[in-house]
């Protein structure tokens, strides 16, 4: 269950600690710090205009790559980031996850994926259409609505 919660509304932070007072046994809590994430929508656009014809186009060159695949090395591509053992000087490398990219990070990395689409003679979308913009701040949740979330995670 995840839970965003505006930790300066005073009723908010009451309410959550009364609800982790009533707690027994053992729990997990990550808490956080807000951070927009990208967008759902912007999620569900890259797979089928950047990840589908990638895959499609590494098939019709007698690749077999899943979509998985596809994104795979799209991200290795974009997403590497580097760390040196200060001890060593050795250089550690990961592939970072999309879904730790916010909104401008994530249009970054669409960018990124389109031009190089581009010149592997994909087609992709106008960037117009996938950019998108989300609020600083969350959506305020109706009045309860916390209340019962967190009811429903002591089921």
């Amino acid at each position: 269950m995840e839970l965003v919660l505006d930790m300066s509304n005073p009723r908010e932070k009451t309410m959550l600690l009364n609800q982790i007072r009533n707690l027994l046994g053992w729990h997990r809590f990550d808490i956080l710090k807000y951070r927009r994430r990208r967008t759902d929508a912007q999620n569900r656009y890259y797979w089928p205009c950047f990840v589908g014809p990638f895959a499609d186009m590494l098939r019709g060159q007698g690749e077999a790559v899943s979509e998985l695949e596809a994104h795979e090395i799209l991200k290795q591509r974009f997403l590497r980031k580097a760390v040196i053992n200060q001890g060593t000087g050795e250089v550690l490398e990961y592939v970072r996850s999309t879904t730790e990219l916010d909104v401008s990070e994530f249009n970054q990395y669409l960018d990124q994926c389109a031009g190089f689409l581009r010149e592997l003679g994909v087609e992709v979308p106008d960037p117009s259409v996938y950019k998108q913009d989300e609020p600083d701040e969350p959506k305020q949740a109706r009045p309860g609505y916390w209340r019962k979330k967190l009811a429903e995670g002591q089921e």
